[in-house]
């Protein structure tokens, strides 16, 4: 759509024709504000050219002109990305879309409205290739460690641009570049191993009835004896540095004696204690009370007889010693 202004005034006021060309309008399109806004409908409908409006009136005539000139978005695909290949069978070429506006590029949304031209792949470079070295992947390494080696196969080949692969002379590809190497050492590591110590004597930590822990020590090393840093055996499975073994030192038990006497019949402050050993269950005598601490040790005291006392509450002091005293039969001087 398209507005265009025919910029005259007269009085009285001047009757407005519009043309294209030189000759009347006949294509679609309206007139507002008394002829002198021309309002064109589908500007497709007209090629560039010349509008003029002629105004006229009891005075005479005047006549402006315009020149219209329709820019349009339009796709285009007249470049190609680079071939794929530069020989073979599989070469292919994509036209490049593009949105023009008076055979300059803009921004492909301005073309949104326009349909897009169907894009059909383009074959390039359909040509037989020159002779060229060809590999297989490398064979697994005959040793896992210590130096060992791996194969593949070389062979001298031309694709064609038939897509087919035609066996060469040696020579032929020598022309073009160096023979790949056909073997390659791999796996040159050390083999390591984890070595162990004898076990330690079995004096741990008691951990249960007749049950200490004993110890070795690990380290990783060559086949033939050098040790190296630990990191390098981290892949191999680390042999146990410790384990449970039997000892006698670790025969033992918490003994605990009877309980004494409430130094209190009643009250809040009496308590009674009781004698705790760890002792050998084979000999029956106290040892370090470390040897038992697998097991909770027994409490050596505890309150007693808290009860409320007949003749009232405690007091501190001398006051409540005497009056413990006489309930306990004891003699007041």
């Amino acid at each position: 759509t398209c507005f265009l202004g025919c910029a005259v005034d007269g009085h009285p006021t001047p009757n407005i024709t519009w043309l294209y060309s030189g000759e009347p309008l006949s294509l679609q399109h309206q007139l507002l504000a008394a002829g002198r806004i021309l309002h064109i409908l589908n500007v497709s409908d007209f090629t560039d050219g010349e509008f003029s409006c002629l105004a006229q009136n009891e005075a005479g005539s005047l006549t402006q002109v315009m020149t219209l000139a329709i820019q349009e978005y339009r796709w285009s695909v007249d470049k190609l990305t680079a071939c794929s290949a530069s020989c073979g069978h599989r070469g292919l070429q994509l036209p490049q879309l593009r949105c023009l506006l008076d055979g300059a590029e803009v921004n492909a949304s301005y073309c949104g409205e326009t349909p897009r031209p169907s894009l059909q792949p383009i074959a390039c470079n359909r040509r037989d290739c020159p002779s060229r070295w060809m590999v297989t992947s490398w064979s697994p390494c005959t040793r896992s460690c210590g130096g060992g080696l791996q194969t593949r196969r070389v062979t001298c080949q031309r694709l064609t641009a038939k897509g087919s692969s035609v066996p060469m002379s040696s020579e032929a590809c020598a022309q073009v570049s160096k023979r790949p190497v056909d073997t390659q050492s791999c796996n040159r590591q050390p083999c390591v191993e984890w070595a162990v110590s004898s076990w330690g004597q079995c004096n741990g930590p008691c951990i249960g009835p007749r049950l200490a822990v004993q110890h070795r020590q690990i380290f990783c090393q060559t086949k033939d004896g050098t040790s190296v840093s630990s990191d390098q055996c981290s892949s191999l499975p680390r042999p146990l540095s410790t384990q449970n073994c039997w000892s006698d030192v670790c025969g033992v038990h918490w003994r605990v004696s009877l309980w004494t006497v409430c130094t209190a019949t009643c009250g809040n402050y009496g308590f009674q204690s009781r004698r705790v050993d760890c002792v050998h269950v084979r000999t029956n005598k106290p040892v370090m009370e470390h040897h038992c601490s697998w097991r909770p040790r027994p409490a050596n005291w505890q309150r007693c007889n808290i009860t409320p006392c007949e003749n009232g509450t405690w007091l501190r002091g001398g006051e409540a010693e005497w009056c413990r005293s006489r309930r306990e039969g004891g003699v007041v001087s």
